[in-house]
């Protein structure tokens, strides 16, 4: 077997388990906290919002740090950086005994940890560019298997064992998947013509032929984290009672997690073939009609169908967009490429719930799925006005296409 397979297949599987132990804490964090005294709503949910965007925000500033280490001396050495930050995070949550301490952990957290860009760029620099688009579709349905998994196992455990013994179990998970890449990943070797040890600047990513990948990036990461933190609230006020809400938010991140991870493996490998940003259209579209009906439909049936159909739908995305700009960068700047575009997506994902807050106080928790929708409609739109303007250049011999000096977009 090619060695590019042999880590993908092995990055697969340790990504899994990152994600399982991380997302054993993550169904019942606001449920967490209030057995740490925060009583009040309003209060509970501004402290909701700060937990899931301040871990996100540090992560995407550190992205590019981190990325450009990965390209300058190894991608390996960042994965195990990323492994044992999660360990002594996830452990130390057990013992938190103030909400306060558990926003200093994630601070930690976000600075320090970082499996998902770490194991992206660790594939990307290994595989060629014919199987970018299925290599990193594969690797992200690990993510959200593992994601699927962790929040179910994670939700029942918190039911049975408590939280403090679940955060410990998590924390054990993830020294397995230490173990794994310490003793079985094998480092990339550098690309023919490219240096590890001469990455590319830093600067050259940052022109406007990339901007509407890194907005798309954003809007995207915006919208799928818009109503996550909040299903276990919206659970609870639909059902009138706390009790059964980490179980059956455990059940939905599950189901979505598996539908996302379906389509990584199935609606991913596309890019291959079809060029990347019609799928990509086709894609929010379909994503913003199954989501519209949430705000608008009763009880809790139709959320646990379509909810899921909207992140089946989603689930490619990122590995499309991600894709897109591997196999448009030397295999040298891979992983600074990547780490400029996690930042971007770290930034939609950090003021996300600081908006899902915002917008759960003042009109109530349901409207979080209306917005959901509506900014999936916003990237869609997007995307078909980029498509359109790439056709008509293409029609006009004197125009340039969009990003035509950097290699980016000419699709």
């Amino acid at each position: 077997m090619q060695q590019w397979k042999k880590n993908l297949y092995l990055t697969w599987m340790v990504q899994t388990l990152s994600m399982t132990g991380f997302g054993f804490m993550l169904p019942f964090i606001p449920l967490y906290i209030q057995k740490l005294g925060v009583t009040s709503p309003d209060e509970l949910r501004i402290w909701v919002g700060l937990l899931i965007a301040v871990p996100s925000l540090l992560a995407g500033l550190m992205a590019p740090l981190w990325g450009y280490l990965s390209d300058k001396i190894g991608r390996k050495i960042m994965m195990l950086r990323a492994f044992a930050a999660g360990i002594l995070v996830v452990g130390l949550m057990g013992l938190a005994q103030s909400v306060t301490m558990v926003l200093v952990l994630r601070i930690v957290q976000g600075l320090f940890t970082g499996t998902i860009s770490a194991a992206a760029i660790l594939v990307a620099a290994s595989t060629p560019r014919k199987s970018q688009s299925y290599a990193l579709g594969f690797l992200s349905s690990s993510t959200f298997i593992g994601m699927s998994l962790g929040p179910l196992i994670g939700g029942l455990s918190a039911e049975v064992l408590g939280y403090r013994n679940t955060f410990y179990i998590g924390s054990l998970i993830l020294v397995i998947g230490l173990m794994l890449v310490l003793v079985f990943i094998k480092e990339p070797r550098a690309g023919k013509g490219s240096s590890a040890e001469e990455p590319i600047r830093m600067k050259s990513l940052i022109n406007p032929s990339l901007a509407i990948l890194y907005l798309l990036f954003f809007l995207l990461r915006f919208s799928r984290m818009l109503p996550n933190p909040f299903v276990p609230l919206f659970i609870q006020e639909m059902r009138g009672t706390i009790q059964g809400a980490s179980a059956l938010t455990g059940v939905i991140a599950a189901v979505v997690g598996l539908a996302t991870g379906l389509a990584g493996l199935t609606l991913a490998r596309l890019g291959d073939r079809y060029e990347r940003f019609r799928l990509l259209a086709v894609l929010t579209g379909l994503a913003a009609l199954a989501a519209l009906p949430l705000f608008f439909l009763p009880g809790l049936t139709w959320f646990f169908l379509l909810y899921p159909l909207s992140f089946f739908f989603l689930g490619a995305v990122e590995p499309l967009i991600q894709s897109h700009l591997s196999v448009n960068t030397p295999v040298n700047g891979r992983g600074t490429a990547i780490g400029m575009q996690t930042l971007f997506g770290s930034l939609g994902w950090s003021l996300s719930p600081l908006a899902g807050s915002a917008i759960s106080i003042a009109l109530g928790t349901k409207h979080i799925f209306l917005f959901f929708s509506a900014f999936l409609f916003l990237s869609f739109l997007i995307l078909t006005v980029h498509i359109r303007r790439t056709r008509e250049k293409r029609a006009c011999p004197s125009a340039p296409l969009p990003g035509a000096a950097g290699g980016f977009f000419g699709e």
